[in-house]
Protein backbone atom coordinates (compact mmCIF):
# COMPACT_ATOMS: atom_id res chain seq x y z
CA UNK A 1 0.00 0.00 0.00
CA UNK A 2 1.45 3.36 -1.17
CA UNK A 3 1.94 5.66 1.72
CA UNK A 4 -0.71 8.70 2.52
CA UNK A 5 0.49 11.98 0.61
CA UNK A 6 0.24 14.51 3.30
CA UNK A 7 -2.12 17.68 2.20
CA UNK A 8 -3.06 20.76 3.05
CA UNK A 9 -6.92 21.29 2.15
CA UNK A 10 -8.00 24.93 1.35
CA UNK A 11 -11.35 25.17 0.86
CA UNK A 12 -14.31 27.90 0.88
CA UNK A 13 -16.41 25.19 2.64
CA UNK A 14 -20.27 26.54 2.62
CA UNK A 15 -21.33 23.16 2.96
CA UNK A 16 -24.80 22.64 4.87
CA UNK A 17 -25.74 26.95 3.89
CA UNK A 18 -28.90 27.57 1.97
CA UNK A 19 -28.22 27.47 -2.01
CA UNK A 20 -24.41 27.48 -1.23
CA UNK A 21 -22.27 24.35 -3.16
CA UNK A 22 -21.10 21.35 -1.46
CA UNK A 23 -18.32 20.45 -3.24
CA UNK A 24 -16.04 21.37 -0.36
CA UNK A 25 -17.57 19.79 2.12
CA UNK A 26 -17.51 16.69 0.55
CA UNK A 27 -13.86 16.96 -0.13
CA UNK A 28 -13.50 17.03 3.18
CA UNK A 29 -15.21 14.44 3.78
CA UNK A 30 -12.85 12.63 0.94
CA UNK A 31 -9.57 13.76 2.20
CA UNK A 32 -10.47 12.16 5.92
CA UNK A 33 -11.94 8.74 4.74
CA UNK A 34 -9.53 7.79 1.88
CA UNK A 35 -6.97 6.49 2.84
CA UNK A 36 -4.99 8.00 -0.03
CA UNK A 37 -4.52 11.69 1.88
CA UNK A 38 -2.74 12.66 5.33
CA UNK A 39 -4.57 15.39 5.86
CA UNK A 40 -1.95 17.32 8.12
CA UNK A 41 -4.32 20.92 7.96
CA UNK A 42 -7.72 22.67 6.43
CA UNK A 43 -7.26 26.29 5.58
CA UNK A 44 -10.35 28.46 4.80
CA UNK A 45 -10.64 30.73 1.90
CA UNK A 46 -13.35 32.84 1.15
CA UNK A 47 -15.46 32.24 -2.35
CA UNK A 48 -18.42 30.39 -2.04
CA UNK A 49 -18.93 32.24 1.16
CA UNK A 50 -16.74 34.79 3.53
CA UNK A 51 -13.26 32.83 4.84
CA UNK A 52 -15.22 33.12 8.29
CA UNK A 53 -18.35 31.43 7.90
CA UNK A 54 -16.32 28.01 5.93
CA UNK A 55 -13.62 28.49 9.18
CA UNK A 56 -17.23 27.54 11.24
CA UNK A 57 -18.52 25.11 9.18
CA UNK A 58 -15.62 23.61 8.83
CA UNK A 59 -14.19 23.20 12.74
CA UNK A 60 -17.86 21.72 13.12
CA UNK A 61 -17.87 19.32 10.70
CA UNK A 62 -13.87 17.96 12.16
CA UNK A 63 -15.23 18.02 15.52
CA UNK A 64 -18.55 16.10 13.82
CA UNK A 65 -16.11 13.45 12.35
CA UNK A 66 -14.23 13.12 15.53
CA UNK A 67 -11.53 14.63 14.06
CA UNK A 68 -10.47 17.55 16.41
CA UNK A 69 -6.18 16.19 16.02
CA UNK A 70 -6.48 17.77 12.69
CA UNK A 71 -5.22 21.85 12.46
CA UNK A 72 -7.31 24.33 11.17
CA UNK A 73 -5.99 27.89 9.64
CA UNK A 74 -8.93 30.74 9.28
CA UNK A 75 -8.31 32.95 5.86
CA UNK A 76 -8.75 36.36 4.94
CA UNK A 77 -12.19 37.32 4.20
CA UNK A 78 -11.70 39.75 1.38
CA UNK A 79 -9.02 39.94 -1.77
CA UNK A 80 -5.39 41.48 -1.55
CA UNK A 81 -7.41 44.18 -3.70
CA UNK A 82 -10.05 43.75 -5.49
CA UNK A 83 -13.37 44.83 -4.63
CA UNK A 84 -16.04 41.63 -4.17
CA UNK A 85 -19.29 42.84 -2.83
CA UNK A 86 -20.99 42.43 -5.93
CA UNK A 87 -20.32 38.81 -5.78
CA UNK A 88 -21.60 38.61 -2.01
CA UNK A 89 -24.49 40.29 -3.41
CA UNK A 90 -25.56 37.75 -5.68
CA UNK A 91 -24.97 34.91 -3.49
CA UNK A 92 -27.04 36.91 -0.74
CA UNK A 93 -29.52 36.73 -3.16
CA UNK A 94 -29.45 33.65 -4.44
CA UNK A 95 -29.94 31.75 -1.05
CA UNK A 96 -32.93 34.35 -0.06
CA UNK A 97 -34.60 33.04 -3.50
CA UNK A 98 -33.85 29.56 -2.93
CA UNK A 99 -34.70 29.14 1.33
CA UNK A 100 -37.40 27.40 0.85
CA UNK A 101 -35.87 24.68 -0.37
CA UNK A 102 -33.52 24.38 2.59
CA UNK A 103 -36.37 24.42 5.65
CA UNK A 104 -35.67 21.38 7.81
CA UNK A 105 -31.83 21.12 6.49
CA UNK A 106 -29.86 18.87 9.24
CA UNK A 107 -27.75 21.36 11.43
CA UNK A 108 -24.40 20.92 12.47
CA UNK A 109 -24.17 20.88 16.53
CA UNK A 110 -21.97 24.24 17.38
CA UNK A 111 -18.49 23.88 17.68
CA UNK A 112 -17.21 23.09 21.26
CA UNK A 113 -13.78 24.74 21.32
CA UNK A 114 -11.69 21.92 20.68
CA UNK A 115 -10.52 23.22 17.91
CA UNK A 116 -8.75 27.04 17.91
CA UNK A 117 -7.97 28.26 14.65
CA UNK A 118 -5.08 29.99 14.14
CA UNK A 119 -4.56 32.28 10.69
CA UNK A 120 -4.32 30.20 7.80
CA UNK A 121 -1.04 31.50 6.10
CA UNK A 122 0.76 30.46 9.24
CA UNK A 123 -0.82 27.24 9.34
CA UNK A 124 0.62 26.85 5.76
CA UNK A 125 4.24 28.16 6.86
CA UNK A 126 4.59 25.84 9.73
CA UNK A 127 3.50 22.87 8.26
CA UNK A 128 5.51 23.04 5.09
CA UNK A 129 8.57 23.86 7.53
CA UNK A 130 7.52 20.63 9.28
CA UNK A 131 7.33 18.40 6.42
CA UNK A 132 9.80 19.69 3.71
CA UNK A 133 9.24 18.88 0.36
CA UNK A 134 6.29 16.48 1.27
CA UNK A 135 3.31 18.70 1.34
CA UNK A 136 1.07 18.75 -1.49
CA UNK A 137 -1.71 22.18 -1.08
CA UNK A 138 -4.85 21.56 -2.40
CA UNK A 139 -6.37 25.00 -3.47
CA UNK A 140 -10.18 24.70 -3.55
CA UNK A 141 -11.03 28.07 -3.83
CA UNK A 142 -8.98 31.29 -3.99
CA UNK A 143 -4.99 31.65 -3.82
CA UNK A 144 -5.27 34.44 -0.85
CA UNK A 145 -3.52 32.28 1.91
CA UNK A 146 -0.46 30.66 0.01
CA UNK A 147 0.17 34.07 -1.28
CA UNK A 148 -0.25 35.59 1.98
CA UNK A 149 2.51 33.13 2.96
CA UNK A 150 4.64 33.38 0.64
CA UNK A 151 4.45 37.39 0.99
CA UNK A 152 5.52 36.89 4.83
CA UNK A 153 8.11 33.81 4.51
CA UNK A 154 9.02 33.23 0.43
CA UNK A 155 11.39 30.71 1.33
CA UNK A 156 9.10 28.08 1.60
CA UNK A 157 8.27 28.07 -2.08
CA UNK A 158 10.83 25.51 -2.52
CA UNK A 159 9.23 23.90 0.46
CA UNK A 160 5.52 23.37 -0.99
CA UNK A 161 5.95 19.73 -2.92
CA UNK A 162 3.39 20.98 -5.58
CA UNK A 163 -0.06 23.13 -5.58
CA UNK A 164 -3.52 21.05 -7.11
CA UNK A 165 -5.91 24.21 -8.18
CA UNK A 166 -9.52 23.55 -8.86
CA UNK A 167 -9.65 26.64 -11.50
CA UNK A 168 -8.61 27.55 -15.25
CA UNK A 169 -10.04 26.98 -18.49
CA UNK A 170 -8.79 25.79 -21.40
CA UNK A 171 -11.69 27.58 -23.46
CA UNK A 172 -13.82 30.72 -21.74
CA UNK A 173 -14.94 29.59 -18.47
CA UNK A 174 -18.16 30.95 -19.03
CA UNK A 175 -19.23 28.89 -21.93
CA UNK A 176 -17.69 25.71 -19.58
CA UNK A 177 -20.47 26.30 -17.05
CA UNK A 178 -23.23 23.99 -17.33
CA UNK A 179 -26.31 25.91 -17.20
CA UNK A 180 -25.33 29.52 -17.08
CA UNK A 181 -26.60 31.61 -19.98
CA UNK A 182 -25.50 35.00 -18.86
CA UNK A 183 -21.47 35.60 -19.37
CA UNK A 184 -21.39 39.01 -18.02
CA UNK A 185 -21.91 37.58 -14.50
CA UNK A 186 -19.07 35.25 -14.81
CA UNK A 187 -17.06 38.29 -16.80
CA UNK A 188 -17.53 41.22 -13.73
CA UNK A 189 -19.20 39.66 -10.69
CA UNK A 190 -19.17 36.07 -9.79
CA UNK A 191 -15.37 35.89 -8.46
CA UNK A 192 -15.01 32.46 -7.39
CA UNK A 193 -11.62 30.18 -6.77
CA UNK A 194 -8.49 31.82 -9.57
CA UNK A 195 -10.70 34.68 -9.95
CA UNK A 196 -11.75 35.76 -6.55
CA UNK A 197 -7.85 37.45 -5.70
CA UNK A 198 -5.98 37.40 -8.79
CA UNK A 199 -3.16 39.16 -6.93
CA UNK A 200 -2.95 36.34 -5.13
CA UNK A 201 -3.15 34.12 -8.07
CA UNK A 202 -0.44 35.96 -9.83
CA UNK A 203 1.99 35.49 -6.94
CA UNK A 204 1.75 31.67 -7.05
CA UNK A 205 1.76 31.52 -10.26
CA UNK A 206 5.32 33.57 -9.90
CA UNK A 207 6.58 31.47 -6.82
CA UNK A 208 8.06 28.93 -8.92
CA UNK A 209 6.29 26.20 -6.68
CA UNK A 210 4.72 22.76 -9.45
CA UNK A 211 1.24 23.74 -10.27
CA UNK A 212 -1.44 21.58 -11.69
CA UNK A 213 -4.55 22.99 -12.59
CA UNK A 214 -8.13 21.00 -12.28
CA UNK A 215 -9.95 23.00 -15.09
CA UNK A 216 -13.34 23.90 -15.01
CA UNK A 217 -14.04 22.43 -18.14
CA UNK A 218 -12.66 18.80 -17.19
CA UNK A 219 -14.19 19.13 -13.91
CA UNK A 220 -17.49 20.19 -15.21
CA UNK A 221 -17.51 16.11 -16.31
CA UNK A 222 -18.15 14.44 -13.23
CA UNK A 223 -21.22 14.51 -11.27
CA UNK A 224 -23.08 13.59 -7.87
CA UNK A 225 -26.63 12.64 -8.77
CA UNK A 226 -29.68 11.82 -6.60
CA UNK A 227 -29.08 7.83 -6.92
CA UNK A 228 -25.06 8.73 -5.58
CA UNK A 229 -26.53 10.94 -2.51
CA UNK A 230 -29.18 8.05 -1.56
CA UNK A 231 -26.46 5.67 -1.17
CA UNK A 232 -24.36 8.57 1.01
CA UNK A 233 -27.85 9.00 3.33
CA UNK A 234 -27.30 4.83 4.15
CA UNK A 235 -24.47 5.40 5.76
CA UNK A 236 -24.95 5.44 9.39
CA UNK A 237 -24.50 8.42 11.94
CA UNK A 238 -24.36 11.97 12.50
CA UNK A 239 -21.40 12.97 9.87
CA UNK A 240 -23.10 10.91 7.19
CA UNK A 241 -26.42 12.26 7.84
CA UNK A 242 -25.50 16.12 7.63
CA UNK A 243 -23.30 15.15 4.67
CA UNK A 244 -26.15 13.45 2.57
CA UNK A 245 -29.05 15.95 3.42
CA UNK A 246 -26.68 19.00 2.62
CA UNK A 247 -26.23 17.66 -1.10
CA UNK A 248 -29.35 16.08 -2.16
CA UNK A 249 -30.48 19.47 -1.24
CA UNK A 250 -27.76 21.05 -3.79
CA UNK A 251 -28.23 18.36 -6.28
CA UNK A 252 -31.70 19.04 -6.21
CA UNK A 253 -31.50 22.81 -7.00
CA UNK A 254 -28.91 22.37 -9.63
CA UNK A 255 -31.06 19.94 -10.98
CA UNK A 256 -34.29 22.61 -11.05
CA UNK A 257 -31.75 25.33 -11.55
CA UNK A 258 -29.66 24.18 -14.66
CA UNK A 259 -31.66 21.31 -16.17
CA UNK A 260 -28.77 19.05 -15.45
CA UNK A 261 -28.19 15.29 -14.21
CA UNK A 262 -26.51 15.73 -10.59
CA UNK A 263 -24.24 18.42 -9.47
CA UNK A 264 -20.32 19.13 -10.81
CA UNK A 265 -17.57 17.66 -8.12
CA UNK A 266 -15.59 20.10 -9.21
CA UNK A 267 -13.64 19.70 -6.10
CA UNK A 268 -13.49 16.39 -5.08
CA UNK A 269 -11.87 15.82 -8.62
CA UNK A 270 -8.94 17.85 -8.04
CA UNK A 271 -8.39 16.19 -4.63
CA UNK A 272 -8.62 13.03 -6.27
CA UNK A 273 -6.15 13.47 -9.02
CA UNK A 274 -2.79 14.03 -6.29
CA UNK A 275 -3.46 10.21 -5.38
CA UNK A 276 -4.55 9.08 -8.87
CA UNK A 277 -3.51 11.66 -11.67
CA UNK A 278 -4.72 8.52 -13.73
CA UNK A 279 -7.95 9.68 -13.53
CA UNK A 280 -7.20 12.81 -15.87
CA UNK A 281 -5.21 13.38 -19.03
CA UNK A 282 -2.95 16.68 -18.93
CA UNK A 283 -0.63 18.81 -21.41
CA UNK A 284 1.89 21.45 -19.97
CA UNK A 285 1.21 24.84 -20.90
CA UNK A 286 2.56 28.09 -19.93
CA UNK A 287 0.77 30.40 -16.81
CA UNK A 288 0.43 33.86 -17.84
CA UNK A 289 0.53 36.18 -15.01
CA UNK A 290 0.47 39.18 -16.96
CA UNK A 291 -2.69 38.12 -19.34
CA UNK A 292 -4.49 36.74 -16.54
CA UNK A 293 -4.02 39.76 -14.65
CA UNK A 294 -5.31 42.17 -17.80
CA UNK A 295 -8.40 39.83 -17.98
CA UNK A 296 -7.06 37.88 -21.20
CA UNK A 297 -7.56 34.63 -22.30
CA UNK A 298 -6.71 32.16 -22.95
CA UNK A 299 -4.20 32.28 -20.01
CA UNK A 300 -3.03 28.61 -20.00
CA UNK A 301 -1.28 27.98 -23.24
CA UNK A 302 1.34 25.54 -25.11
CA UNK A 303 4.32 27.92 -25.30
CA UNK A 304 8.37 27.34 -24.86
CA UNK A 305 8.11 30.33 -22.38
CA UNK A 306 7.52 29.92 -18.59
CA UNK A 307 6.18 29.54 -16.21
CA UNK A 308 3.99 25.97 -17.01
CA UNK A 309 1.84 23.95 -15.56
CA UNK A 310 0.10 21.25 -15.66
CA UNK A 311 -3.29 21.34 -16.78
CA UNK A 312 -6.14 19.00 -16.87
CA UNK A 313 -7.86 18.22 -20.87
CA UNK A 314 -9.84 15.03 -20.02
CA UNK A 315 -10.96 12.71 -17.65
CA UNK A 316 -11.76 9.15 -17.04
CA UNK A 317 -15.76 10.01 -15.60
CA UNK A 318 -16.27 6.21 -15.14
CA UNK A 319 -13.17 5.65 -13.05
CA UNK A 320 -13.81 8.60 -10.81
CA UNK A 321 -17.18 8.41 -10.18
CA UNK A 322 -16.50 4.74 -8.81
CA UNK A 323 -14.01 6.42 -6.35
CA UNK A 324 -15.86 9.14 -5.71
CA UNK A 325 -19.09 6.96 -4.28
CA UNK A 326 -16.14 4.15 -2.20
CA UNK A 327 -15.00 7.41 -0.58
CA UNK A 328 -18.62 8.99 0.21
CA UNK A 329 -19.87 5.63 1.37
CA UNK A 330 -17.22 5.05 3.51
CA UNK A 331 -17.10 5.82 7.32
CA UNK A 332 -14.71 8.47 9.02
CA UNK A 333 -11.95 6.39 10.60
CA UNK A 334 -11.56 7.30 13.52
CA UNK A 335 -14.68 8.72 14.24
CA UNK A 336 -17.33 7.81 17.02
CA UNK A 337 -19.39 7.37 13.49
CA UNK A 338 -17.11 4.35 12.71
CA UNK A 339 -15.28 3.01 15.92
CA UNK A 340 -16.83 4.81 18.49
CA UNK A 341 -13.82 6.60 19.48
CA UNK A 342 -12.69 10.04 18.74
CA UNK A 343 -8.75 9.73 18.51
CA UNK A 344 -7.41 10.83 15.00
CA UNK A 345 -4.78 8.82 13.30
CA UNK A 346 -1.72 11.47 13.57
Amino acid sequence: MMKPTPIILDIDNACGMTARDVDDGLALAMALASDDFDLVGVTTCSGNCYAHEATDITVRMLELAGRTDIPVGAGRDFPILQNVSAHFELLAESSIKAAELWNGSVELPAATGAIEPMPAHQLIIETVRKYPGEVVIVKEGSMTNLAVALMVDPEIAPLVKGVVHMGGSIEPWWESYIGRTDPELWRHVIKLNTIYDPEATAIVMNSGIPMTYATVNVCARVRLRDADVERMAAVEGPFHRFLSDAARRWVNLVDYKDGSEGAAMWDLLTLAIVAHPEFCDYVTMRQDADKFLSNGHPWLYPSADGPHARVTVGVDVAAFEKYLMECMTRPIPGSNQATGSSDGKH
